[in-house]
C-alpha cells in the first residue's frame, strides 16, 4: 500500500458533536481522529512519525485546550504508533495487549525495514522516530467517559493482522476500523492468513456493535454496511477457493490474473491495489481449502 506521508495534510472533519475524523488527502495514506469531552480528549492512532503526530497534536489545538488524556493505537504498525513519542509524557497510550507484546519485541529499524515498501524505500521518513510503547493493555474491551462522552476500544479477532482494534462510540454510533476494514470501494486484506478467521472476527464486530459511520484507518469514510460487503466478500471467496480445489485448480491458476467482482464496485484510484490484495485473499483462502 502507498502509505508514504510527505505532503499529507489531514482534514479536520466534525462527524457529530466533540468527534472529529483526521482524514488523509491522499488515497490510501492513513486516517486518524480525536473525541473531545468534558474533562478530556482522546486521540486514535499518532501515525507515521513525529511531524505527522505533531500535525494531529495541532489539529486537536486547534479544537480545544482540554488535556490530551489517553492515546489510542490500533494496531501494532509504525504507520499507527510511530507518533507516539510527541505526545504529552502524562498522555496514557491504550492498546490491545497482542499490539504491545508485538511492539515490545521490535525495534524502529525492524518496523522501518518491514514498511520500507509502503514508503518506496525512503527510510529518512523514520528519522527521528523513538519507539514509545502503550501504556496499558486490554483483552477485549477498554473503554472510558471523557466527561459526557462514552468511548470504547474493542479487539474482535485477527483480521488484517492479529492486532487491530476498533474504537467505538455507542452514543454516536461511529467507530474507527483501523485496518480490519477500509475505507469506502475497498475490499479487506488478509495479510495474516486467515481467511475464516478474519470472516469470524467481522462476524463478531457486527453481533456486539452497529455503526452507522466508520472511519477507517485508510480510505475514505464509509457506512455501517462495510462490514455486510466485508462478510459477502469473504464468503465468495471461501466458496471460490473449495470450488478451484474440489476441480483440481492449481492456486497459482487460481489466483494469477483474478479480478474482483464488480459487485463490491471499488473506487477507481484504488482497483490496482485492490486486485492485489484479492489475489492474496485468494491464496490465502486456497490454502485454507487444502
Amino acid at each position: 500500500p502507498p502509505l508514504h506521508p510527505r505532503g499529507v495534510q489531514l482534514e479536520t472533519r466534525q462527524l457529530s458533536n466533540g468527534v472529529y475524523a483526521l482524514m488523509s488527502n491522499t488515497p490510501f495514506a492513513d486516517n486518524a481522529g480525536f473525541i473531545v469531552g468534558e474533562d478530556a480528549v482522546l486521540v486514535i492512532d499518532s501515525h507515521f512519525n513525529g511531524k505527522m503526530g505533531q500535525q494531529i497534536i495541532d489539529a486537536v489545538r486547534a479544537v480545544t485546550d482540554l488535556p490530551i488524556r489517553y492515546l489510542l493505537n490500533t494496531n501494532a504498525f509504525g504507520d499507527h504508533v510511530f507518533g507516539n513519542h510527541v505526545f504529552p509524557d502524562d498522555t496514557l497510550i491504550i492498546a490491545h495487549q497482542s499490539t504491545i507484546d508485538s511492539l515490545r519485541i521490535s525495534t524502529v529499524e525492524g518496523i522501518a525495514q518491514t514498511m520500507r515498501g509502503t514508503v518506496n524505500g525512503d527510510l529518512a521518513v523514520f528519522n527521528g522516530v523513538e519507539l514509545r510503547l502503550p501504556d496499558v493493555g486490554f483483552d477485549t474491551v477498554w473503554a472510558v467517559d471523557l466527561g459526557g462522552r462514552i468511548v470504547e476500544m474493542h479487539w474482535f479477532g485477527a483480521g488484517m493482522s492479529p492486532h487491530d482494534s476498533v474504537v467505538y462510540l455507542p452514543n454516536e454510533k461511529i467507530a474507527w476500523t483501523a485496518n480490519l476494514i477500509f475505507g469506502a470501494g475497498t475490499i479487506p486484506w488478509a495479510r495474516s492468513g486467515g481467511i475464516a478467521d478474519y470472516r469470524a472476527t467481522l462476524s463478531k464486530m457486527a453481533n456486539t456493535i452497529s455503526p452507522n459511520t466508520i472511519v477507517a484507518g485508510h480510505g475514505e469514510i464509509v457506512g455501517g454496511e462495510a462490514v455486510k460487503n466485508y462478510v459477502s466478500y469473504l464468503d465468495d471467496i471461501l466458496e471460490q477457493a473449495r470450488q478451484a480445489a474440489l476441480n483440481d485448480i492449481t492456486g497459482e491458476a487460481f489466483s494469477a490474473d483474478a479480478s474482483i467482482d464488480p459487485k463490491y464496485a471499488i473506487e477507481p484510484t484504488l482497483e490496482q491495489l485492490m486486485t492485489g490484495f484479492h489475489r492474496w485473499n485468494l491464496q490465502a483462502a486456497y490454502r485454507e481449502s487444502q
